[in-house]
C-alpha cells in the first residue's frame, strides 16, 4: 500500500524540526567555557559610525577583561562623523590606551572595511595578536583571552566566535531576529569553503597569520568582512578555530520595520557571497512552511492531522527551550519574560517562518545594499561601488 503524500510531508517536517533540536542538544553537550588564559599584547580594532550610543558600555566591558588590551584603535570615516566626537569623549574612560584613526571615504568597498584597513596600518611588531570587533556587542570578561590564548599557544592562527542576539526591549522585531539568528548561530558547521564563515565582529588573528592571509587585502573591494576573511583564511591554509562557547551578547531593541531591514540586508549579503547557503535556507524554511500550511489546512477543514500539528509545535517549543539552556550555560540567561515569548514563538512557528521566507525572498530582489549611511551597488562579490552617502545617524 502506498503511503499518502501528506504523511511523507509530515515525516519530512518532523525530521527538519527534530534535526534542528538535535543540533542544539549537540552544542549543549560540547559547550564548555574557555579554560586556558594566556598573557599577550593584543590590539583591538573597532570601526564605528554614527551616534554609537553603546560605546560607554562597550568600553566598560573592555575594562573588565581578564586580558587587558594593549590598546584600542577606534576608526571612523571622518571627523564629521558623530562617532568621532563620541569616541573622543568616551576614550578617557578606558584603562588602556585609545587611538583614533580617520580612514577617509570608501569608494569600492564597505566603509567598515576601509575603517578596519586604516586601523590595521597601525599594527606593529609589539602586537602578538590583532582583534577585530563590532561596536554593538557586550563581550564577557573572558572574551579577549578566549580569542587570543589559542593564538599564543600556537593551537590556531585565527579564532572567531558568533553573535548571540539578546532581547533588550520587548518588541516583535527583536524577538523575531533573536529566534531566527540564534537558530542560525547554533547550526553545525560543515567546514567546507562554501559554508565557512568568520564573524568579523569578534575575531582574533596572530600577527604572522595576518601577513600570510593578507589581512589588509582581504578587506579590499568587498562588502562583507566576515565572508572575505573566511575565504582568505582558507586560501592561506590557516588553522581556524570557531569556539563554540564564544557566543557574544548583542543586545537588540529592533521594532518590526527595523528587524525587516536588518534581516534583509544580512541575507542580501549572504545571497551575494554565499548563494548556495541562501538557496538552502529558502529550501528548508520554504519546505517547512508548506508542510505547516498543509497540516493546518487539514486541521481546520477536515479536523485531521491534529497530532501532526501538535508534534511539530512541540518540537519547535523544545528547540526554543534548549536554546534558552545554551544561553544559561554561557552565563547569559534570558529573563523569564523573554524566555516565555521565545517559547511562544516556537508554538507559532509558521508565523516566524513566514517572516523568515519573506526576508529571504526580498533579499534576492536587488543588489543594492544600504548599510549605515552608505548605499552600495553590488555587481559581484568583489565588484562594489558606493552610490550614495546619506546623512550620518545622530541617534
Amino acid at each position: 500500500m502506498s503511503v499518502p503524500w501528506i504523511h511523507v510531508l509530515v515525516f519530512i517536517g518532523f525530521a527538519i524540526n527534530a534535526i534542528s533540536a538535535a543540533s542544539v542538544v549537540l552544542r549543549l553537550r560540547r559547550l564548555q567555557k574557555p579554560r586556558s588564559a594566556r598573557q599577550a599584547a593584543a590590539t583591538v580594532i573597532l570601526p564605528i559610525t554614527g551616534a554609537s550610543p553603546g560605546l560607554e558600555a562597550l568600553i566598560a566591558t573592555l575594562n573588565a577583561q581578564t586580558l587587558q588590551p594593549r590598546r584600542l584603535i577606534i576608526s571612523v570615516e571622518s571627523e564629521l562623523d558623530p562617532a568621532y566626537r563620541r569616541a573622543a569623549a568616551v576614550a578617557p574612560l578606558a584603562r588602556f590606551p585609545v587611538e583614533m584613526v580617520v580612514a577617509g571615504e570608501a569608494s569600492h568597498q564597505a566603509q567598515k572595511c576601509r575603517n578596519q584597513q586604516a586601523a590595521l596600518a597601525r599594527i606593529d611588531n609589539r602586537d602578538d595578536a590583532i582583534v577585530l570587533m563590532d561596536n554593538d556587542i557586550l563581550p564577557q570578561s573572558w572574551w579577549l583571552s578566549a580569542l587570543v590564548s589559542p593564538l599564543v599557544d600556537d593551537h590556531s592562527d585565527l579564532v572567531t566566535g558568533h553573535r548571540w542576539q539578546r532581547v533588550a526591549r520587548h518588541r516583535l522585531g527583536a524577538h523575531l531576529v533573536t529566534a531566527i539568528d540564534r537558530a542560525l548561530t547554533l547550526m553545525p558547521r560543515l567546514g567546507s569553503e562554501s559554508t565557512s564563515v568568520v564573524w568579523g565582529g569578534s575575531v582574533g588573528i596572530s600577527r604572522s597569520a595576518a601577513t600570510s592571509m593578507d589581512l589588509m587585502g582581504s578587506l579590499e573591494r568587498t562588502l562583507s568582512d566576515d565572508l572575505s576573511l573566511a575565504e582568505h583564511a582558507m586560501a592561506a591554509n590557516l588553522r581556524t578555530l570557531t569556539r563554540g562557547a564564544l557566543l557574544i551578547a548583542s543586545p537588540t531593541t529592533l521594532d518590526l520595520a527595523s528587524a525587516w531591514r536588518f534581516a534583509v540586508r544580512q541575507y542580501r549579503i549572504g545571497h551575494i557571497y554565499r548563494p548556495w547557503l541562501w538557496r538552502l535556507a529558502v529550501l528548508s524554511v520554504g519546505l517547512r512552511l508548506v508542510i505547516w500550511g498543509v497540516v493546518l489546512y487539514q486541521m481546520l477543514t477536515v479536523g485531521t492531522f491534529v497530532w501532526a500539528g501538535a508534534g511539530l509545535a512541540a518540537l519547535a517549543v523544545l528547540k526554543q527551550y534548549l536554546v534558552g539552556e545554551v544561553a544559561r550555560r554561557i552565563d547569559m540567561p534570558d529573563p523569564r519574560a523573554v524566555r516565555i515569548v521565545q517559547l511562544l514563538l516556537g508554538l507559532v512557528q509558521p508565523l516566524v517562518d513566514l517572516f523568515h521566507i519573506a526576508v529571504l525572498i526580498a533579499a534576492a530582489s536587488t543588489r543594492r545594499v544600504t548599510w549605515g549611511h552608505v548605499v552600495y551597488d553590488i555587481a559581484g562579490p568583489y565588484s562594489i561601488e558606493v552610490k550614495e552617502r546619506l546623512p550620518f545617524s545622530a541617534s
